[in-house]
C-alpha cells in the first residue's frame, strides 16, 4: 500500500497508507480532524554511484545522516577491509 502525505494547516505534515483508489485531495487531520490537502512529491530513486557504490547500507546512512546534519555517534567501520599489503610502509 503506498504511503501519502497530508498537510494540516495547523498540526503540520502527516502521512497516511491507503489504496491508491481511495486517496483523496484531502484527508481529515488524526489530530484536530480538519480537512488536510494532499502534497505531491517526486520519489527520486537512483542508485549509488562514486565512493559510496560498493558501500553497504549502513555506511550509506551513516553518510545521509551526517550530510543532514543530525547528531550521530560513530562506531568501527562496517564496511569491507582492506588486504593489508605486504612489504614496504611509510
Amino acid at each position: 500500500m503506498p504511503l501519502y502525505e497530508f498537510r494540516c494547516p495547523d498540526c503540520g505534515p502527516f502521512d497516511l497508507r491507503c489504496d491508491m483508489q481511495d486517496a483523496a485531495a484531502a484527508a481529515p487531520c488524526p489530530s484536530c480532524d480538519r480537512s488536510a490537502p494532499r502534497r505531491y512529491s517526486v520519489g527520486v530513486s537512483r542508485p549509488p554511484d562514486g565512493a559510496l557504490r560498493d558501500a553497504g547500507r549502513a555506511d550509506r546512512t551513516r553518510v545521509d545522516r551526517a550530510r543532514s546534519g543530525e547528531p550521530m555517534v560513530t562506531g568501527p567501520p562496517s564496511g569491507r577491509r582492506l588486504p593489508r599489503a605486504g612489504g614496504h610502509r611509510h
